[in-house]
């Protein structure tokens, strides 16, 4: 596993994580308009490293805020996950996967919730 490489923004921070060839992009804070760039640049730089078919997992478990562009970011990256033969993975906070879930995303993104629930809604990543 190689060392996380850490991007700091005053709302956000996120880092990478390559564990095998899967890699795991970390995010801690806000996800809105000013930050979704920078989560989306960070997952840009783990679909370069990813060898499929593993997956690019994206762990959402300790962002506060998640709102519309933060969607969109997710669905660009599902469709360039889904063209390089890989796919994206969401975990994350109930708050977070409740909003995906709302939108109608975790019918399109294998998306789980960090928080037990029932079977049926937290399916493991495996």
């Amino acid at each position: 596993m190689s060392q996380p490489n850490p991007v700091d923004d005053a709302l956000l921070w996120v880092d990478r994580i390559v564990d095998n060839h899967a890699v795991v992009v970390r995010a801690v804070g806000e996800v809105d308009l000013t930050t979704a760039p920078l989560l989306s640049a960070q997952l840009e730089l783990a679909e370069a490293v990813v060898v499929p078919p593993a997956p690019v997992i994206l762990d959402l478990t300790r962002v506060t805020f998640f709102e519309s562009a933060g969607v969109n970011v997710l669905l660009d990256h599902h469709g360039r996950c889904t063209e390089l033969g890989t796919r994206l993975q969401v975990v994350g906070s109930r708050s977070v996967t409740r909003v995906l879930a709302l939108v109608g995303v975790d019918k399109v993104i294998q998306v789980v919730s960090s928080q037990p629930g029932p079977p049926s809604e937290s399916p493991s990543l495996a």
